[in-house]
């Protein structure tokens, strides 16, 4: 069967263009173990989720899986391989955490009661800009995780988009020396521009296309930023390489999360060469599943309802990213050139938009 299931997973890489192993495909059988709900299926095997809808295929026409209804369940042949294998896992996370390592509590009562309320009435996510926003206690636990690191406090501080309403939560604390954004969306800018108001925040507000080079007056400015990103390689050079062409110096710190749903570990080596060769910053952190993101209005509208094997509602949180921290080092460059005219939110991994 091992070879068989190198067969397979040769042959979805030649369907998907997507790099695919044989752990590929041991991690979406031992998935099938705890759901049987394709969203949960890709969440759980930590793989592409193009790669995971297409290999369910092969799996299924090999007889390792079974499609039954809306669900999807191994086989007697699938539970054979991963028995006689000896495969297999189990998780030791935190359930205080749920493997943050952080907690909200010290953010003080009032800034969670208050970023609950300004959560509730925000705008929708919308398919245009790839939105799709994180539960609020995961904003706050970012806050929370920027704060731990001495990122924020008396420190300047830019989100480049903003759909999460990070900002906010950093206002919300009072402890920030100064608070921009720039975000492509005007429903949600004159949303922060309102709470701003209201709370007496003093955000500063950017309504711009992030292909667009940043104003002369952000660059070489800000310690901390932080941006969720697409996950092309155009979008992920483009965001971070923004976010360092923003801070002032060495030492100072970025932000972002990156999935493996939209992106394999081979596109994860592409950016991350990006990152220590072309951008001179430093990985300090990566924390597994740190995001977890409510469903979109628009999910049987993206690529990956199309070739999902079977079309049925997530029955849990799917969309979780891992969260990265950064540091720039001596001689560190950013990106701040045009892109104008490329295509930030297309490749073949690309599943979510």
């Amino acid at each position: 069967m091992r070879e068989e299931l190198i067969r397979i997973a040769k042959e979805v890489e030649e369907k998907t263009g997507i790099p695919t192993y044989l752990r590929s495909l041991e991690n979406i059988l031992l998935a099938l173990n705890k759901t049987n709900n394709f969203w949960l299926i890709v969440r759980y095997s930590g793989e592409p989720l193009n790669l995971v809808a297409e290999s369910l295929k092969y799996l299924a026409k090999n007889n390792y899986v079974l499609f039954d209804g809306d669900k999807i369940k191994l086989s007697t042949k699938g539970i054979e391989y991963i028995s006689s294998n000896f495969i297999g896992y189990e998780k030791h996370t935190c359930t205080s955490c749920r493997g943050r390592g952080i907690t909200i509590d010290r953010l003080g009562d009032d800034v969670v009661k208050d970023f609950l309320k300004i959560h509730d009435n925000r705008p929708k996510a919308i398919q245009e800009y790839d939105q799709g926003y994180v539960a609020p206690e995961i904003t706050l636990a970012r806050v929370a995780l920027m704060d731990s690191y001495g990122d924020i406090r008396g420190r300047r501080i830019l989100i480049l988009g903003d759909d999460d309403l990070v900002s906010l939560a950093i206002g919300l604390t009072k402890v920030a020396r100064e608070i921009a954004v720039v975000e492509i969306d005007k429903r949600l800018t004159d949303y922060i521009n309102k709470i701003s108001k209201d709370y007496g925040f003093d955000i500063e507000i950017y309504t711009m296309d992030l292909r667009k080079p940043l104003p002369k007056e952000l660059l070489g400015r800000f310690d901390t930023f932080q941006t969720d990103p697409p996950e092309t390689i155009k979008a992920l050079k483009l965001f971070i390489g923004r976010g360092i062409a923003a801070l002032h110096g060495e030492r100072c710190a970025g932000y972002f999360g990156l999935t493996r749903i939209d992106a394999s570990l081979d596109k994860w080596l592409r950016f991350q060469q990006i990152l220590t060769n072309e951008f001179r910053v430093v990985i300090t952190d990566i924390i597994r599943d740190f995001n977890e993101y409510i469903d979109w209005d628009y999910i049987d509208q993206m690529h990956g309802w199309k070739v999902a094997p079977i079309k049925a509602k997530p029955t849990g949180i799917w969309f979780v990213s891992s969260q990265y921290r950064i540091e720039t080092l001596r001689d560190f460059k950013g990106f701040n050139k045009p892109m104008l005219d490329e295509d930030i939110y297309v490749d073949e991994e690309l599943a979510s938009a």
